[in-house]
């Protein structure tokens, strides 16, 4: 089955608020101003309501409390709040336990938030490609949503044959998930991105998030995957299963078009900066 076939038979897509994705799809005009922002966001009472519960967590550090939107984007700005949103309208989404990966609720969202924190880092803190740190962040935490679609076409032969193809023949669960579906989660999370309408730039990352382009200059999925390998390569983290599990290629730093001491030295930092999921893990 192709992509697109495999969306078709799913009777339950992910649900996603449509001010989250309306407000992704905004990230590629750089004409939006503050107050566009902010009344897309008054739309929505329950993603406001979740929204201003993040903010006045512990975790965001704010000395008085805030009560609206508008105070809220004020004092932190559009990029954290943004992010917040991002985090909070696609975590419902992946909240859910995937009994098809062996992934336990909230397993797949501390992952994908995992790496959307890593792959903002390297964007806005390492200069690694040429990419908006909300574009990366939006990108890391979207790159594993097509395992929601999977999940629910999986049968026991399936995964059995899964199973098979990885122990006895070497393949990666990416690369069995090809053999035996037809397309795997990569293709089918970009597929559905697309239905979605969103940006082409987060499209490519998730597509080739296992198999970045980097010539003639490194895509996004470039910094998805360099994002996820450091999180395999870190030791455990929020959301670690084998079924999240990347391969990093043994020629990495080639690869990537970086020095191996440069590669070991950002793995090293991108395992701190992942730390910070548990502001939301805790409190969304």
């Amino acid at each position: 089955m192709t992509a697109t076939e495999i969306i078709s038979q799913v009777k339950e897509l992910p649900m996603v608020p449509e001010t989250a994705r309306k407000l992704v799809t905004m990230l590629n005009q750089p004409e939006t101003h503050r107050d566009e922002l902010i009344q897309t966001l008054r739309c929505d009472n329950v993603l406001t309501a979740k929204l201003l519960r993040v903010c006045n967590s512990a975790h965001a550090g704010l000395k008085d409390p805030v009560s609206s939107i508008d105070q809220a984007v004020l004092i932190l700005g559009d990029h954290a709040i943004f992010r917040m949103v991002c985090a909070i309208g696609f975590g419902g989404a992946m909240g859910f336990a995937l009994p098809s990966y062996a992934v336990e609720a909230n397993g797949l969202w501390g992952h994908s938030l995992s790496i959307g924190m890593g792959a903002e880092y390297l964007t806005e803190v390492e200069a690694y490609g040429n990419f908006h740190p909300s574009v990366a962040f939006t990108a890391g935490l979207l790159h594993d949503i097509g395992k929601l679609v999977l999940n629910q076409i999986f049968t026991p032969k399936c995964r059995a044959e899964i199973r098979v193809l990885i122990s006895q023949n070497s393949l990666s669960r990416f690369e069995a998930e090809k053999v035996v579906l037809g397309a795997n989660h990569a293709e089918v999370g970009a597929c559905l991105l697309q239905k979605w309408n969103l940006p082409e730039m987060i499209i490519e990352a998730v597509a080739n998030h296992h198999a970045p382009i980097v010539q003639p200059v490194a895509q996004l999925s470039a910094v998805i995957y360099l994002a996820n390998c450091a999180f395999h390569l870190s030791g455990p983290s929020a959301g670690a299963t084998d079924a999240c599990a990347l391969r990093p290629s043994p020629n990495m730093a080639e690869l990537l078009g970086l020095k191996k001491e440069r590669v070991e030295q950002m793995v090293t930092r991108l395992h701190e900066a992942m730390k910070a999921v548990n502001q939301y893990l805790s409190v969304a």
